[in-house]
């Protein structure tokens, strides 16, 4: 898992800077027990954007490397 270190906000989307990325692919990742779909981020090291305008300094993101419908019926 990894933990968000900085971040800022645009019109409708928070852009977190993580301490690191996950060696995998991922199809949405999970903060705060809440599912985010990833908003593509192109060229800036580390960084995971999503829609949402609250705050996820110091969260831990886990990264889901399956789709939703399959992670549902293993949890």
């Amino acid at each position: 898992m990894c933990k968000v270190i900085k971040e800022f906000h645009t019109h409708k989307h928070a852009v977190m800077i993580l301490d690191k990325m996950p060696e995998h692919n991922y199809y949405y990742f999970i903060i705060d027990g809440k599912k985010y779909k990833p908003v593509p981020v192109y060229d800036v090291k580390n960084t995971i954007a999503v829609e949402s305008d609250k705050s996820f300094i110091g969260k831990t993101v886990k990264f889901i490397n399956e789709p939703l419908e399959r992670y549902k019926k293993r949890t």
